[in-house]
């Protein structure tokens, strides 16, 4: 394939936020080039085998539309997907099968290597290819890679962490185990309700995801007797009906920074280790595992929380809890805040009232001292807790497909980002912003 010298839209990141973003702007008609650093799609859904899909709707109605829908219905047509659950297959089947669709360049193994800023502008990047810096230019970019890599190397503002402490959110490593017997697995949950998370519900419809957390008395006896490190706070896992498989959202791995190699790589050993020795536990003492084993651990590590980009306006833990709409709402949101505790800290979740949502407006997306750079998904503008919040798969989505959108309006016209009029964007986007 041959990687053109310019395009309309550079899309860095190909997430599910990036995923949206390069399917909508191709879909307008935009040149798009989406470069992403492994050899497949999907981001935190596919190398991190995140899921299932979190909480999107509002009375059973969908929140999110557009682009995340299309991805959904594209694994359900393959029997990857069922209620809100997924195999990260299916998921980059799917996604690859719109970004051909919408004529996307996809340029996969491909790292940013430098930036070209020009004042307020980006004007092209370097990206390492065979093992040599090639130089692409594009009218508008869109940051999705998560960590707010094309903002920090052009040298615009970002925050990281806490605003306090400067605290990052753990780092989780999943794993999928089979050959579970999810009815005595349940029965013992039904049995030993105290042992368990009090949000659980115990009228377990095999149809659908089943989701088993706690086991409190095991992992605390393990620790006491040095089975498993004192990290480890809880088992989690979620099914996929009749599969038999369970997919563990359990290793728990502290005091380390995701935007940093030496970091990563420090939490993949740590995140390995941990997977080996819960497995170890898992087989030994949890019913309904007598028979079960290690389907496959993730490709990397989970990463909730690294940089954000610093924007025209920050999502706040206050706009989430008030349920905020903008005049400017670009994705809703029924999700609440969500932290997942360092060291020395407390975990926080919330959860939003059934009816209720808010909303994230463009601002958000919009990149102080930036006139032709956005950002979506896992880096958007927002405190720390309005992060935790709107970090989900469906509202990154969402936003990614809002960037793409105002992206292909800015080149279709020749205006800038921020002159746009939002209508025109909102007519684009408006399957996400109907009230379900």
């Amino acid at each position: 394939m041959e990687i053109n010298s310019k395009y309309d839209i550079i899309v860095a990141g190909a997430g599910i936020a990036g995923i949206g973003a390069a399917v909508k702007a191709g879909r307008m008609g935009a040149s798009v080039l989406l470069v992403e650093h492994y050899g497949f799609v999907g981001g935190m859904s596919t190398a991190g085998m995140v899921g299932p899909f979190m909480k999107h709707t509002v009375h059973g109605q969908p929140l999110v539309r557009g682009v995340f829908e299309d991805i959904e219905n594209g694994m359900r047509r393959q029997g990857g997907m069922i209620d809100n659950g997924f195999y990260a297959s299916a998921f980059r089947s799917s996604a690859n099968e719109l970004l051909r669709a919408a004529s996307v360049t996809v340029l996969l193994h491909g790292e940013i290597a430098k930036v070209h800023r020009e004042g307020n502008r980006l004007a092209a990047l370097d990206i390492l290819i065979d093992g040599r810096e090639v130089n692409v230019a594009g009218a508008v970019f869109i940051d999705t890679t998560g960590d707010a890599q094309l903002v920090y190397l052009g040298g615009f503002p970002w925050v990281k962490g806490d605003e306090k402490t400067g605290l990052l959110q753990a780092l989780t490593l999943f794993f999928r185990m089979g050959g579970i017997d999810i009815q005595r697995a349940t029965d013992y949950a039904k049995t030993h309700q105290d042992d368990f998370f009090d949000w659980m519900t115990y009228d377990f419809d095999f149809s659908k995801i089943v989701s088993v957390a706690g086991y409190w008395s095991h992992v605390r006896r393990a620790i006491a007797e040095k089975r498993l490190p004192p990290e480890i706070e809880y088992i989690f896992f979620t099914t996929l009906p009749g599969s038999g498989e369970g997919s563990f959202n359990t290793s728990n791995v502290l005091g380390l920074d995701g935007s940093s190699s030496p970091d990563l790589t420090a939490a993949e050993l740590t995140g390995r280790n941990q997977v080996h020795q819960l497995v170890k536990l898992i087989q030994e003492e949890l019913p309904g595992f007598e028979n079960a084993y290690l389907v496959e651990t993730a490709v990397q590590v989970g990463v909730r929380e690294t940089r954000r980009a610093v924007g025209d306006y920050a999502v706040t833990g206050v706009d989430v809890r008030n349920m905020h709409k903008f005049a400017d709402a670009v994705a809703r949101s029924s999700y609440g805040i969500d932290i997942h505790g360092q060291k020395d800290e407390d975990s926080v979740l919330e959860h939003v009232e059934e009816g209720e949502y808010y909303e994230v407006p463009l601002r958000s997306l919009l990149v102080q001292q930036a006139d032709n750079l956005l950002v979506a998904g896992r880096c958007i503008s927002s405190t720390r807790e309005g992060h935790s919040a709107i970090r989900i798969m469906p509202t990154s989505s969402a936003t990614g497909e809002a960037c793409g959108a105002l992206a292909a309006l800015a080149v279709r016209t020749g205006q800038t980002l921020r002159t746009v009029p939002y209508a025109q964007l909102q007519a684009e986007i408006s399957y996400n912003l109907t009230p379900a």
